[in-house]
Parts: structure tokens; sequence; C-alpha cells
């Protein structure tokens, strides 16, 4: 093994160790989201915006962290393929946090105009952030377990694969609720419902992304 490739590896190790911090404070932001709903069954404006307060404060952390990654990946001696891995792992990793956010936002917009989801977006709301805590807890696990063993980490993005594909079938069963709803609603209510379910799914893709850059790196590293 040329000295080249073995520092390049060890570069790799490092940073994917860094990485965890990140996808933590990713984790924490997918809870926050996750009890925030609660507030929004209660018809709890004001717990509720304490709570997209704390969302917004977790993504920007997150953010913090992903600055920090991508200029250590952009200076460190690793292979260009690998760096690419890398960069884009570290996106999307960010980009579940982002839409977590964005989430909270369009939720906040539509109690802020007295408008309430139905108690079947609700549901929607509720299983959906739970399953994009499960994805960013799976990440993290993941990503622990490349030091140990690829296929124990190839075992963690597969679990991620399967909840993507539930969501993308609870997706459909949220539109045609919606659709149903929009004849009694108003016009912002229709386009925001639209709007969570389109930003909660797109959070499981991004989940889905990092798992198939977890399992290249896996491949990589082993």
């Amino acid at each position: 093994m040329s000295t080249w490739f073995w520092t390049s590896k060890q570069m790799e190790k490092k940073i994917l160790d860094d990485h965890l911090k990140h996808v933590e404070k990713v984790v924490e932001t997918t809870r926050a989201l996750e009890d925030s709903v609660s507030h929004v069954r209660n018809r709890d404006l004001n717990s509720f915006m304490k709570d997209y307060e704390k969302i917004s404060s977790l993504e920007r952390e997150a953010d913090v962290f992903k600055r920090a990654l991508m200029k250590e990946v952009s200076q460190v001696l690793i292979h260009p393929i690998d760096r690419e891995y890398l960069i884009n792992l570290t996106l999307n990793i960010d980009q579940i946090a982002g839409y977590c956010r964005a989430v909270g936002k369009r939720i906040l917009i539509l109690m802020e105009a007295s408008e309430e989801l139905d108690e079947h977006m609700m549901d929607y709301v509720s299983t959906v952030a739970s399953k994009i805590r499960q994805i960013a807890e799976l990440i993290l696990s993941a990503l622990q377990s490349l030091k140990r063993s690829a296929q124990e980490t190839i075992e963690y993005t597969n679990e991620i694969e399967k909840i993507e594909e539930e969501v993308d079938d609870l997706k459909l069963e949220a539109y045609n609720v919606v659709l149903k709803k929009c004849n009694e609603k108003s016009i912002e209510w229709c386009i925001l419902s639209k709007e969570i379910i389109d930003t909660l799914e797109e959070a499981t893709d991004k989940g889905e992304r990092v798992a198939d850059i977890i399992r290249m790196l896996a491949v990589s590293l082993s």
C-alpha cells in the first residue's frame, strides 16, 4: 500500500468522525420537529413558536458544522472521487435539517393564519416526522458502524430505504386527503398543506441519498 493511499484513507476516517457531530445536531433537529407536533394538535401557537425557534436554532448550528466540514474536505489530501462523496454526504445530511425547519415554518404560517391541519394531515405530519427522526438516527448508526463492519453499515442503509419507500406510499394517501378537502378549505390551506407533504417527503429523499453515499463509502473504506 502506498503512503499516499494510506494517508488519504486515514484522512477520510477522520473526516467521517467529524461528520458524527454534524449528524448528531441533525438528529436533534428532527427530534425537535417530532416533539413540536403535539402543540399543533393542541392548537397551542405560543408553544409551537418556541418549538420552531428551537428547530431553527438547531438547524443553524448544523449549518455551522456543515461549513466547517466543507472547508476541511476541500483542504485535505484525499482522492477526488472520495472528496466528492464526502461533500455530497455533508450537503445531503444538512438538507434534512433544512427541510425540518421548512416544515416548521409552513405549519407556523398556517397556525398564525388561524388555519388548521385536519386530523388526517396531523396524522401524516406526526407519522412522517417520526420517520425522519428514525432516518437521522439510522444515518448516525450507519456512520458509527463504518469502522466496525461494512455489512452492518449496509444493513442500516437498507432500513433507511425501507422507511423512504413507506413515506412515498403515505404521501400519495396524504395528497388524496388534501385534494378532497380543498373544496371546503382556503387556497392558503391547500397550497401550504401540499408544501408540507412535499417538504416532509423531500427530507426522507435526502435520507435515502445519504444512505446511498454511505454505502459507497463503506465499500471504499473496507
